[in-house]
Parts: structure tokens; sequence; C-alpha cells
């Protein structure tokens, strides 16, 4: 485990901060490329300006809106429950190509939305409205694994003994629901401030994030990598801080893919308590704003000439025309995200079962072993596959080989999540057929294999479609990677969508949304009967 990540990324972002340091002469270089007079360093504080309050909006956002919803759905218990915890999560597996092009179904010009609510298919407003939409479930459920076993008994006693239902909330359970909260929040403002796909579909040059300003330095026509490097090492530097405060409360909580050895301790929806309507009202929100967006993806997919359903989309997707602008099939597009994604789900899931095998399960991870752990997620894309092309560039960056670093950076930006599903429900198991095992003379290894993944197949496989869909979906670092030959479908969707082939890339769309609920639809299936072994 550590030495993928030393060589996946500790290493290349070594590489990328010592050669921007090398390039500028030192910090008094680097200062100025961030807050001199240059244009170019106007443009790197305008793209931080950005981030800051892309970031900032939509962390406030979605905490507003998901934290409500996490109560509500953490401390009741009613029909529907498990599907819902599960609905939260469909927008975060979508790849962020079709949360864009549903943004722009929805409330476009052309949207059902747009008359309603006018002025969010662009621009700021609709670039905070897809970070929402990507993180409003993140947030839920944060909050989620922090109120469901709060104790009831407590809170009984101290309704006995006169507290109010506000003395309640803040002495027994509310602190640690906002701890929850407060960590989904703080993620979301770091995906958030490295945005890629919403800010350069939606909102144009001037809303450019540093994520987003990064790439055009690297890949735009008046490419220059050591701008892209310096500015890269600005927000490794500024990130440090957030990200370990995340890590932090996220150590103090059950982050995503936890489990618990108890059954929540859940009650009874009150339909006498008014706030119940308003949390009630703001969950469906959230639902049904996840299906119109998911249906508008849909229908524009399988939309034909005069709005009628038709298959002309799906037609223009496979002809000659699509093939001559992507410089390669659509199928064979297909088989590269196939390939690359199970590739990941290999290496990733190898990687889980070796880590949790080592790691002896009342013993957690310290803060900067988590740190380095999180560190693609916390550094960005974009970065990650700058500093991969850097440090591997003269073997890896150019075929036949340059597979070998797209499946590399999304197994690192997977890595984190399947690791937790996994090491989370080993602590979930009893010891004693392990311990059993050994007595009988199997080995440490023989007896984790035999007893431990055994029981673990549900949290295995739920970890392994969760990377899948990842994979599948990732598009910021491997369109940053790709040469014509690695496409995969997300890739293809941006380069359709860039020649104005507007049906092929709707139709394109459409097809992964199939793709991605069909694996959501396994991971709930899967999460049901890990709760129910």
């Amino acid at each position: 485990m550590f030495l993928f990540v030393l060589f996946v990324t500790i290493l290349p972002l070594l590489f990328l901060l010592a050669s921007a340091w090398g390039d500028f002469g030192g910090l008094g270089g680097l200062f100025q490329q961030l807050w001199g007079s240059s244009l170019s360093a106007q443009a790197a504080r305008l793209a931080f300006q950005n981030s800051l309050v892309q970031g900032g909006l939509s962390a406030l956002f979605a905490f507003a809106i998901g934290y409500p919803v996490g109560l509500f759905v953490g401390r009741h218990r009613f029909a529907g429950r498990g599907w819902l915890l599960s609905t939260l999560l469909v927008t975060f597996l979508l790849p962020s190509l079709v949360v864009v092009l549903g943004i722009e179904d929805l409330f476009g010009p052309q949207g059902f939305v747009h008359t309603l609510l006018p002025g969010l298919g662009s621009g700021l407003a609709a670039i905070v409205l897809a970070n929402v939409y990507f993180n409003v479930g993140v947030v839920a459920l944060f909050t989620v694994g922090s109120v469901e076993n709060a104790s009831r008994p407590q809170e009984e006693a101290a309704s006995l003994l006169g507290a109010s239902r506000w003395q309640i909330y803040r002495d027994v359970w509310g602190r640690s629901s906002l701890l929850g909260g407060g960590a989904g929040a703080l993620l979301t403002f770091l995906f958030s401030f490295l945005s890629f796909a919403p800010p350069l579909l939606l909102g144009g040059p001037k809303s450019y994030t540093v994520e987003v300003w990064i790439y055009t330095l690297a890949r735009g026509v008046f490419a220059s990598t050591p701008l892209a490097f310096a500015l890269a090492s600005w927000v490794v530097l500024f990130l440090a801080l957030p990200s370990l405060v995340y890590l932090t409360l996220a150590r103090r909580t059950p982050l995503l893919g936890g489990v618990s050895r108890e059954a929540p301790d859940l009650r009874p929806v009150s339909w006498r308590d008014p706030a119940t309507y308003a949390f009630l009202t703001l969950t469906l929100v959230v639902v049904l704003g996840t299906l119109a967006l998911l249906g508008s993806v849909l229908l524009s997919g399988f939309r034909g000439p005069g709005s009628s359903l038709g298959l002309a989309n799906l037609q223009g997707l496979f002809s000659s025309r699509s093939t001559a602008v992507v410089r390669i099939s659509t199928a064979a597009a297909l088989g590269n995200s196939l390939l690359f994604a199970t590739l990941s789900v290999l290496l990733v899931l190898g990687l889980s079962l070796v880590a949790a095998f080592g790691r002896p399960r009342h013993r957690q991870v310290g803060t900067v072993g988590d740190l380095l752990l999180f560190l693609p997620l916390l550094i960005s894309p974009v970065i990650l596959a700058l500093a991969l092309e850097g440090f591997y560039g003269s073997t890896l960056a150019d075929p036949p080989y340059l597979w070998m670093l797209i499946v590399l950076s999304q197994s690192a930006l997977a890595l984190p999540f399947a690791l937790q599903a996994v090491t989370l429900g080993l602590k979930a198991l009893p010891p004693e057929p392990t311990g059993a095992a050994r007595t009988l003379g199997a080995s440490a290894w023989r007896a984790f294999v035999d007893t431990q993944v055994v029981l673990l197949r549900a949290p295995i496989l739920s970890a392994a479609l969760f990377t899948f869909a990842l994979g599948l979906g990732e598009f910021t670092a491997t369109n940053f990677l790709y040469l014509p030959p690695y496409t995969t479908w997300v890739v293809e969707i941006y380069v359709l969508g860039g020649s104005r082939l507007v049906g092929p890339e709707a139709a394109l769309a459409a097809l992964l949304v199939l793709v991605s609920l069909a694996l959501f639809l396994g991971i709930h299936a899967l999460s049901r009967r890990k709760h129910d072994s």
C-alpha cells in the first residue's frame, strides 16, 4: 500500500514541487507567479478567487440542504429508507459531464425549469448548482452516520429531567451531527474548489477554477508547463491546512461506506412536529431533483426529430462521422472504459485486502497516514495527472504504456473509498472465526482469506462496484492524459460536445446514465445484503 502511494502520489508530487522551485528560483520566484503584476499572475489570482467563491458557496448550500436531509434520514425509521440512503449516492457516482449536461437540459434556455427559474443554466449559479448536485448527498450521508446511533436512553433521560428539544439537541446528539455535516461540507469545499467540468462547460474563462486554469496552462494553445507546475504548487500548499482539518473531522465520524456493529437506533417519524415537514420537503427536493436530472439526460439521449422519442441520436453516435471526429469508434472507446475500470478494480481491491490484512482491526491509521491515503483526492485529478506525466514522462506518458498512467490515476482516486469500505467492514466482523482457523493450524494469511474475506463478500463487491463506477466516469485525469487510441466513453462525450455533435453526445450520456444506474442497483443490493447479514 505504502509503495503504491509512494510511487503514484508522493514521488510525482515531490517532483512537481521541486521542478516549480527550480524553474522559478525558489520561493521568491514562485511568489511572483501568483502575487506579481504579470498577466499570468493576474489570471492565477482570478482562478484562485473563482475557486474560493465557488467552493464556499457550494459548501454552504450543500450543508444547508444536506444537513437537514441527513437529520431526517439518520434519525427516523420509515418505509424506503434503504433506497433513500442509496439514492443519495447516485449523483456522486455519475460522471461529471453527465451532471453538467443534465443541468443544461433542465435549466438551460431550452430546459423546462428555465421558465420557472431563469438564470440557473450558466455562469456562477449553474456551477454552484452542479457542485451542490454532486455533493449534497455526501453531506447528508456524513450526517446520517453521525446521528443514526445517537443514544435514545440519554435523550429520554434528558427529557424526563425537563430538557427542551433544543437542549437535547445541543447536549446529546447535536454536536456529533454538526461534526458529521461539517466534515461533509468541508469535503464539498475541497471538491468544489477543485471543480473541473462545471466551470469549464458552464462558466467560461472568467469562471475558471485553479483546476481548469492548470489544465489550460498545460494543454492550452499557449501551453506552459512551468507555469502549470507553479500554480499547482500553490494549490497544494493552500489546501494542506483544510485537508488536515477535514481528515481530523472525518476520523471522528463514520465515513462513506462505513459499517456499524449495531443496528441504527431509529425513531418513528413524528408527524406532529412542524420541523418534520420542513426536513421531509428538503428530502423530497433532493430525490426529485436527482430523478429529474437523470430523466432529462435519458430523454435528451433518446429524443428524435420533432421532440419525438427515437434512436436517431444513437445511430449518429455509431456513425462514421462521430468516429472521424473522435478518431476512435464508440465500441473501441467502450472497450477502453471497461478495460481501465476493470484493471482499476483489480488493483484497488488487491491493495485494499493487503492493507486490511496488515492492519490490526483495533488500530486506526493516524492523521498523517490518512493524509497520504487521501492525497490523490485532496490534490485534485489534474494535479495528479500533471505530476504523473512529469515524473514518468520519459517512460509511461506515451504509447504503448500510456494506459498504465490512466489506470494508476483512476486507482489512486478510488482507493480511499474502497479501502475505507473494506477496513470498516472488517472491523464489524466477529474475531472468533479467524481465531478458530488459527487454532486449527492455518497461517495468518490463510485464516484471513478463508474466514474474513469470505464474510466480507458484500463489502468487497460493493467496493468493487464503487471503484468500477468511479473509473468508468472519471473524466478529469483521463482527459488530461489520454491520446485518441485511449479515449474512454466519458472523454468521447467531451469531444463530441466540443465538435457540436449534440445528438451523439446526448445519446452517449444517456448510455452512461443507464450503466451508472445498473451499478447503483448493484451497490444498493449489496448494501442491503451487508446490513442483513
